[in-house]
């Protein structure tokens, strides 16, 4: 739809990770440092068909408020159950001046089904009276019922258990989710002092944040997992795109055989600082040399 410095970046870690998004970091503070989308809160429940109440806020100590800026559109996701960002409407475009906050509202389709959605905000930067580059700023991710009533005591019940974590995961209302990764694929086969490519997918809506570590883990038989070894740690800013090529190097005598292996991705969330995400790859197997 538009150009999006939050769109743009991906990011190549290749050996031991050398390479960061330094000049994507850079760009983001100097045009959209300061924004944030209060409401609707992450523990909000909201109903179908009823009205939603976006608030976007720009912090004016921050530098970036120098850039005059306008609220450009507004777009309604939701998070699947297996924590991928689903697009589902564009629900309002238009030029709204932004200088400390301004608000939206949006009515929430009454087709909608029960589950975790979120809004992602555009924010133009102005420049000489010209369209600059547009920002992407998304909302807590919050409940959706099909429907509510007020029961004998007054209070709200809704049609859905909102603890239902099928419905309703805790994970994904943290921030944890909109990443996958993509290899190793399943059931491939390394071996020992081989180099394996741990290739990231990260939606441009996602709310995962920095990249922290990626750890190799075995598993036997249904035993709880095993902690093999660390393969990449670090402070990275995630763009769409993370490459690490691990160099695989286990000791022959502490290969094993029965053993499936995957990689664990931790990452931080935009929304909550002191969250961990965690993300699991596809099983694999490695096998000592000859």
């Amino acid at each position: 739809m538009k150009f999006s410095l939050a769109a743009a970046s991906t990011l190549l870690l290749a050996a031991i990770a050398t390479v960061n998004a330094d000049e994507y970091d850079t760009a983001r503070k100097q045009w959209c440092g300061g924004l944030s989308v209060p409401t609707p809160e992450g523990d909000a429940a909201l109903v179908a068909g009823g009205q939603a109440h976006i608030t976007v806020h720009l912090n004016p100590d921050d530098s970036t408020a120098q850039h005059e800026k306008e609220i450009t559109g507004l777009d309604l996701y939701a998070v699947t159950g297996e924590g991928s960002a689903k697009y589902i409407a564009n629900v309002w475009k238009g030029n709204q001046p932004l200088t400390t906050e301004a608000t939206l509202d949006d009515t929430i389709p009454a087709n909608t089904t029960a589950g975790q959605y979120y809004y992602r905000v555009w924010v133009t930067n102005k420049m000489n009276g010209m369209h600059g580059p547009d920002c992407l700023e998304t909302s807590h991710t919050f409940k959706v019922s099909t429907g509510s009533h007020t029961n004998a005591a007054g209070l709200t019940e809704y049609a859905e258990n909102l603890d239902d974590q099928e419905l309703y995961n805790s994970k994904h209302s943290k921030g944890c989710f909109g990443l996958s990764i993509e290899y190793p694929q399943a059931n491939a086969v390394f071996t020992e002092g081989s180099h394996s490519r741990v290739s990231i997918n990260r939606d441009s809506s996602s709310q995962t944040d920095q990249m922290k570590k990626i750890d190799l883990y075995k598993k036997v038989d249904g035993k709880a997992p095993v902690f093999v070894q660390n393969a990449w740690k670090g402070n990275e800013d995630l763009g769409n795109a993370f490459t690490l090529k691990d160099h695989i190097v286990i000791p022959d005598d502490h290969i094993d055989h029965d053993a499936s292996y995957y990689y664990k991705v931790e990452t931080t969330s935009n929304k909550h600082a002191d969250v961990v995400c965690e993300f699991i790859s596809k099983d694999f197997k490695i096998q000592a040399k000859n």
